[in-house]
């Protein structure tokens, strides 16, 4: 095949996948600026261009604290993030680079943590939790959401492709540790950082079954508790351009994150192949 028709071709592919990707995108706008009856029309109706309205929009935030909710969710998502992060650069930079006794063990021991399903953890996490006054707040959230297992993997996994000579220079200057991972490590890590935060910050903002377990307040509700309000039946009509909406409102948190860091998310996708 020549090679003008092998690129046409791939991009007539990629776009397609794109196209694909897309869609659910497209029906979620579209569906929180009609009717909920649009989806119920054969065919369904999504036309940009008629029925527009933001009535699904104004129902939410007459139904929904959403920005008690936004607020609640931030709080949490953030500070899970950074903790994540903090925690797994340190546990990852000792990994990396630093020889101690029993570190092949305790690294398998970290390894066979991630294969735990979260499931199975959480009976003794709520105990846990709960002996300690800590349900129905959101520090109780934040300390039971922080996966610094799979964090410490994927920094130990980079943080190992780092060259020793640079530490070894900076021993030498009279660089102590805290100076070296600080001026060091942390600015040279920046991409693993970036990925880890992406990735903490889309599971935990999307968290639904943990947080309403630990939230039962009504005045501690996050978006996906608070958009659970929203399904069913309201007044014998269905609820769906509503969801919609909140579903809209609710991913331009994720949106704007991701655009402040994608150049990460990608590199950050092949960290776990990289040879540690």
């Amino acid at each position: 095949m020549p090679g003008k028709a092998r690129v046409s071709v791939s991009l007539v592919f990629l776009l397609l996948l794109m196209a694909i990707s897309l869609l659910p995108f497209y029906v979620m706008i579209s569906g929180s600026l009609k009717p909920s009856m649009s989806f119920f029309m054969v065919p369904m109706d999504f036309n940009p261009f008629t029925n527009i309205s933001l009535n699904n929009y104004q129902t939410v935030l007459k139904k929904v604290d959403m920005f008690g909710a936004f607020g609640n969710s931030l709080f949490i998502t953030g500070a899970t993030v950074f903790i994540t992060v903090a925690v797994s650069a340190m546990g990852g930079y000792v990994f990396a680079k630093k020889q101690f006794a029993g570190k092949r063990f305790w690294f398998v021991v970290l390894l066979v943590t991630m294969m735990l399903p979260r499931q199975l953890l959480m009976v003794p996490n709520f105990i846990i939790a709960n002996s300690l006054n800590l349900t129905n707040k959101a520090i109780g959230v934040i300390l039971t959401t922080v996966n610094a297992a799979y964090g410490i993997f994927l920094c130990k996994q980079y943080m190992s492709t780092l060259m020793d000579e640079m530490i070894e220079a900076s021993v030498i200057d009279g660089c102590g540790e805290i100076r070296i991972f600080t001026h060091i490590i942390v600015p040279l890590s920046k991409p693993v950082f970036g990925a880890l935060a992406i990735f903490t910050f889309i599971n935990c903002w999307n968290d639904f079954i943990w947080q309403n377990i630990m939230l039962t307040s009504k005045a501690n509700r996050t978006i996906p508790l608070a958009l659970s309000y929203l399904i069913g039946l309201q007044d014998g009509v269905s609820t769906i351009g509503p969801q919609m909406a909140g579903a809209t409102m609710s991913m331009i948190p994720i949106l704007i994150f991701f655009l402040c860091f994608q150049r990460y998310f990608i590199r950050g996708i092949s960290m776990g192949a990289v040879k540690g």
